[in-house]
């Protein structure tokens, strides 16, 4: 028995969300303005934002870009904001107050994060002197 995979997007046009995306397999592409209803119709869009798998605690699905309050440990007073890790070859969270700190999403197969440790907050690509700061680029 295969499993079929879902992958989720959000599509911007430049810093403006304007949609998302489903990918079933490898053939079933459905757009969405909302997240709630789907169709084939595409959506215009010049850049593509990979979900990360996570949700977080107000069951938001979260993807690369989005910067985040998340915890270490109790308390949820850090922020950080996932990218992809180039030396890691998987997304992390890198620490706004500590670049250098990249938490992978998991070890081992066991998820580092549960949603009532993460809160959206806002998003990267809408905070270019952050992304300057970071040593970023979106493009």
């Amino acid at each position: 028995m295969h499993t079929i995979l879902e992958t989720r997007y959000r599509l911007r046009h430049e810093d403006e969300v304007v949609g998302y995306a489903r990918k079933i397999g490898s053939r079933s592409h459905f757009f969405s303005r909302d997240q709630f209803w789907w169709s084939g119709i595409k959506i215009k869009h010049n850049k593509v934002d990979e979900s990360v798998g996570l949700f977080d605690l107000d069951k938001r699905l979260l993807y690369e870009w989005d910067i985040v309050e998340y915890c270490l440990e109790d308390r949820r007073d850090r922020m950080g904001t996932f990218l992809w890790s180039s030396t890691r070859k998987e997304f992390c969270i890198v620490d706004l107050d500590e670049p250098s700190l990249e938490i992978p999403l998991e070890v081992d197969g066991l998820q580092l994060f549960q949603p009532k440790d993460l809160r959206f907050r806002a998003y990267l690509f809408q905070n270019p002197d952050l992304m300057v700061e970071l040593g970023v680029d979106d493009e």
